[in-house]
C-alpha cells in the first residue's frame, strides 16, 4: 500500500512539473504577444501581469518535481566530511526543517488565497483580475512541495536513508 501511495505521489509531482512547463510556455507566448502588439501599436492590458502570474506558477509548481528528480541545490561542504549515521542525522534534520518551514508557508499561502477570495481582492495592474485566481497555482505548488518534503522525510525515516536524489541516486 505504501508503494502505491509513493507511486501516486510521484505521478502528482511529475504532473506538477508538466504544469510548470506549461506556465513557462505561456510566459513565452505572452511575451511574444506583448512584443507584436507593441510593434503594431495596439495595447493589450494585463499581458505583463499575466506573465508574472505564470512565472509564480512555474516557480512554485516546479519545486516538487525538481526535488523528486534531485535538482535542488544542496550545500555539500559539510556533508562531504560526514559519513554513516552522522551524515544521515544532518541530512534528516535538514529535510525535517525544510518540511516544517514549507508546511508553514503552504498553510499561509492557502489562507492568503482564501482571504483574497473572501474579500474579492483585485489586482492593482491593468487587468484588475480577481487576485485569488493567479494565487491558486502558486499556493498549490507550495502545497505540493510541502507534501513532497514530508513524503521524503517519512520515507527517509522508514528506510534509514535520506530519500533525496543527489547526482542520480538516493543517500
Amino acid at each position: 500500500m505504501l508503494e502505491l501511495l509513493d507511486r501516486k505521489l510521484n505521478r502528482i509531482y511529475d504532473l506538477s512539473g508538466y504544469l510548470a512547463a506549461v506556465a513557462i510556455l505561456l510566459i513565452a507566448v505572452l511575451v511574444m504577444i506583448n512584443i507584436i502588439s507593441r510593434a503594431v501599436g495596439a495595447f493589450v492590458p494585463g499581458l505583463t501581469e499575466s506573465a508574472g502570474y505564470c512565472m509564480a506558477a512555474a516557480g512554485s509548481l516546479g519545486m516538487a518535481h525538481t526535488l523528486g528528480q534531485g535538482g535542488h541545490i544542496r550545500v555539500a561542504m559539510l556533508l562531504e566530511r560526514l559519513r554513516g549515521k552522522g551524515r544521515f542525522a544532518v541530512e534528516l534534520w535538514a529535510l525535517l526543517l525544510a518540511s516544517g518551514l514549507s508546511v508553514y508557508l503552504a498553510v499561509f499561502l492557502v489562507k492568503m488565497v482564501y482571504v483574497s477570495w473572501l474579500f474579492e481582492d483585485r489586482s492593482d495592474g491593468s487587468d484588475e483580475i480577481l487576485i485569488w485566481i493567479p494565487q491558486v497555482p502558486a499556493a498549490l505548488g507550495f502545497l505540493l512541495f510541502a507534501i513532497c518534503l514530508v513524503h521524503a522525510s517519512v520515507k527517509s525515516i522508514a528506510t534509514g536513508q535520506v530519500m533525496v536524489k543527489d547526482e542520480g541516486s538516493a543517500h
